[in-house]
């Protein structure tokens, strides 16, 4: 139990749902300066990160069905402080800035023979940010599931047999997998005007 806690606090740990992936590595380097999942990286303004993505599916999942991610989504937003209690930006429980920053799918990802996708991408360090995945096996519109890649509400079972609606649920919950990494947060440091000569 402790090392599952220790594993949560360190940030290096992903929610996965149905085994759509078994494995993940998610990192981002520059130059020496490297960081895992659940790390932040100090960079100067303007820098390039290579941010690294490693992740593998099983065979089939706990459910004996074969599993397969669609994409991947590299998912960016500002980080701006902390808000203060009792604000209207604390009591906010989203952030506007977060947005899809690439969509990834098997055209972009190489395979090697031990089963792991990599996917590798530049980006320039502008503003202290964090950047996170999610992925899925469905396409980026399957009726009733996605729009343009996003997630719809699963609509309500009202079956009344108890047995048939669990039996429902769990079918429609094994065609629907996800799964969402910890963040890797990007601090950048502003150039002064030294820096700039």
């Amino acid at each position: 139990m402790q090392s599952v806690l220790d594993g949560m606090r360190s940030g290096k740990s992903f929610s996965v749902f149905g085994d759509l992936i078994d494995a993940l590595d998610f990192q981002a380097k520059n130059g020496n300066n490297k960081v895992d999942m659940g790390g932040e990286l100090k960079v100067k303004e303007g820098q390039m990160v290579k941010i690294t993505i490693r992740f593998k599916s099983p065979e089939k999942n706990n459910n004996g069905d074969p599993v397969k991610v669609d994409h991947v989504d590299l998912i960016s937003g500002e980080v701006t402080g902390k808000a203060v209690p009792g604000t209207p930006a604390y009591n906010k429980a989203t952030n506007d800035t977060a947005k899809v920053v690439k969509r990834f799918t098997s055209k972009d990802w190489k395979t090697d023979g031990d089963g792991f996708h990599t996917i590798t991408y530049k980006v320039k360090a502008n503003k202290n940010q964090y950047f996170r995945l999610r992925g899925t096996n469905l396409g980026a519109n399957v009726s009733g599931e996605t729009i343009d890649g996003e997630p719809l509400i699963d609509t309500k079972t009202e079956n009344e047999d108890n047995e048939t609606r669990f039996s429902e649920i769990n079918k429609r919950n094994y065609k629907d997998l996800w799964f969402y990494s910890n963040p890797i947060f990007i601090s950048v440091e502003e150039r002064n005007h030294d820096d700039k000569h």
